[in-house]
């Protein structure tokens, strides 16, 4: 293995978080097939939205989790941007709904809520960590002057 291979190859973490949303993205997709009606539901609810947003959540949901899957494993500056966006919102609701639900309910109604905060911001730390990857010049645009010259 030459050191210019080693430097290209994706961190294991991406690539495991990028098929983690491909992978849920997926069996989202398959859910309208089952259950679209409970699965949209389940879906609007831990995003904040009405669950009478209907069965379009659901393909809505599934095509933003394709997106965040190949920015990630691009390793593209907006997959980045992107994903951090979508955690910062996605743990942002965990929160205000997971107290309120709390408040309302019990310890169980929390637990979803904190899982997905967990995720939030285990997933943030570890692109912050490795945002180099993401954010080098490689990964830049070229000057629009190397453009129109081609």
């Amino acid at each position: 293995m030459n050191a210019a291979s080693h430097s290209e190859r994706k961190p294991l973490g991406v690539v495991l978080i990028a098929g983690f949303y491909a992978f849920g993205a997926i069996v989202l997709l398959f859910s309208l097939f089952i259950n679209p009606t409970g699965v949209s539901r389940f879906i609007a609810e831990r995003h904040g939205l009405l669950p009478s947003f209907g069965i379009a959540i659901v393909p809505i949901v599934a095509a933003v989790g394709l997106v965040i899957a190949y920015g990630l494993y691009s390793l593209s500056r907006w997959g980045f941007f992107v994903t951090i966006a979508y955690l910062i919102y996605f743990g942002g609701v965990s929160i205000a709904l997971g107290g309120l639900n709390f408040a309302l309910a019990s310890q169980e109604a929390l637990q979803a809520y904190f899982g997905n905060l967990i995720w939030s911001v285990l997933v943030i730390a570890y692109l912050v960590i490795v945002r180099r990857r993401f954010l080098s010049p490689k990964n830049a645009r070229p000057p629009l002057t190397e453009i129109s010259d081609r």
